[in-house]
């Protein structure tokens, strides 16, 4: 046994001995050779020849950023480029080195440049960064060049402002390349106003100087009142010579401000608007004056939001129930479905003659929830009660979340000062010409000129 096992470990000393030749480290790796290098913001690319040997595994660029912290980037042998970010000095020359490194660990000669970088994307930020008051809050603005292309470089701004119990910040952040943010909330009043501006690995811009807004309060416009005993009085009232969209089945276009949401259609509370081709010439007439609601607000206001929801339950087909029903109340949310409201326009007069754009609201790239629907796919299994259905694709529970919210619109700025409004519905989710329903309420927030 004891022949045996020498005879076994001197082969296996023999193989090692042999794989460890063939392994052996390369001391001959060469420097990086041809480097060039091109300025871009906040950083540089830097070209380079790399080492010809076949144990080489990358190229390593080594510097110190504009916080003090010593990086590096890498680069594998099949590129002959790497990218240094982080530089936010554009008057300021930065030493990099170029390292060679093979399978083993081994290192080239190091070669030392000294690059320049162009004007940081964050201080361009700081140069076009604007603020301006809007109803409730502030407007914030900036452009990125970054974010012309994808996979744009994020800009992170703080904002503070005094308050009563002390200094408020609020956080934002895009990698877009011409951004428009609301900040909403704040309490009316006369406020200070401070930022900085940061890009994603902490390099920071000089902080915002002080600058003062006097901030408006933002209001739902009333459009009814209750009294103490229940007993509802509309302010808004349809402008019937103008309102063209013909009412048909539980339609109602006064249900647009009715402060209902969505009802039963069989109760007597119907609470939504649309019509249908049989009353509209044989096809809907889209985005024309043969599909409006016109309202009397009886006071002048400027609109600084709106919010919109589209019909909720409905007659027919339901997908979970896999049943026909008829009393209105859909186990399955009917957003988003063929027929329901997908696009109006918003305008408004002081006279009823002279009319403005709004806002035109599209409920497929509403704006402040992004492309809407997001569909998925809801399996028999989730619906163990269901009458022996069938997979079927619909809305995820986000996007029907937000169509429970109500869909809102922010203008960039106040609209002009209006008495009366135009709702001029100009698309369904299917595209058809045959039928609309479902514009179940509308809610305009902003301020009252005068009543």
């Amino acid at each position: 046994m004891k022949k045996i096992f020498v005879i076994l470990l001197s082969t296996a000393l023999s193989a090692a001995v042999f794989t460890a030749c063939e392994q052996e480290p390369d001391t001959d790796l060469a420097a990086v050779t041809n480097i060039s290098w091109t300025p871009v913001s906040g950083g540089a690319i830097i070209t380079y020849t790399a080492p010809q040997n076949n144990n080489l595994q990358y190229v390593r660029a080594d510097y110190v950023n504009s916080l003090g912290e010593a990086v590096f980037s890498v680069c594998s042998i099949y590129e002959h480029q790497i990218e240094i970010t982080g530089l936010m000095d554009e008057t300021k020359q930065y030493p990099v080195t170029l390292t060679a490194i093979d399978k083993n660990g081994a290192k080239s000669p190091v070669e030392t440049i000294m690059v320049t970088p162009s004007r940081s994307y964050v201080n361009i930020v700081a140069d076009n960064i604007e603020f301006s008051p809007i109803m409730g809050g502030v407007l914030v603005t900036w452009h990125n060049p970054s974010g012309a292309v994808t996979g744009g470089k994020p800009i992170h701004v703080a904002i503070t402002f005094d308050t009563p119990a002390g200094p408020e910040t609020r956080y934002i952040s895009s990698s877009q390349e011409d951004v428009a943010i609301n900040i909403r909330n704040i309490d009316p009043g006369h406020h200070t106003f401070s930022y900085t501006i940061e890009d994603q690995v902490g390099n920071r811009a000089d902080t915002g100087s002080g600058f003062e807004f006097d901030i408006m309060e933002e209001i739902t416009i009333p459009k009814y009142t209750d009294d103490e005993n229940g007993y509802r009085t509309y302010i808004w009232e349809l402008v019937p010579e103008l309102t063209t969209l013909k009412e048909v089945y539980e339609n109602l276009n006064a249900a647009v401000f009715d402060g209902v949401v969505d009802k039963c259609s069989n109760a007597g509370d119907n609470s939504y608007a649309g019509t249908n081709a049989d009353v509209s010439g044989g096809q809907l007439l889209w985005d024309t004056d043969q599909m409006d609601i016109v309202i009397d607000m009886h006071q002048t206001i400027n609109i600084s939001r709106i919010r919109a929801w589209q019909r909720a339950y409905w007659y027919g087909w339901d997908d979970i129930a896999c049943r026909w029903l008829t009393d209105g109340h859909s186990v399955t949310e009917y957003y988003y479905q063929p027929e329901n409201i997908k696009s109006f326009k918003l305008f408004g007069s002081m006279d009823k003659e002279e009319w403005f754009l709004i806002e035109h609201c599209d409920i497929a790239t509403n704006t402040s929830a992004g492309p809407l629907p997001v569909n998925k796919v809801y399996t028999d299994a989730e619906y163990p009660d269901r009458n022996g259905g069938y997979d079927f694709n619909g809305p995820n529970e986000e996007s029907l979340q937000i169509g429970r919210e109500g869909h809102l619109w922010e203008l960039q700025k106040l609209s002009p000062a209006c008495r009366y409004i135009r709702i001029r519905i100009t698309s369904n989710w299917d595209l058809s010409k045959r039928q609309v329903s479902g514009l179940s309420e509308i809610e305009l927030y902003g301020g009252i000129v005068s009543q």
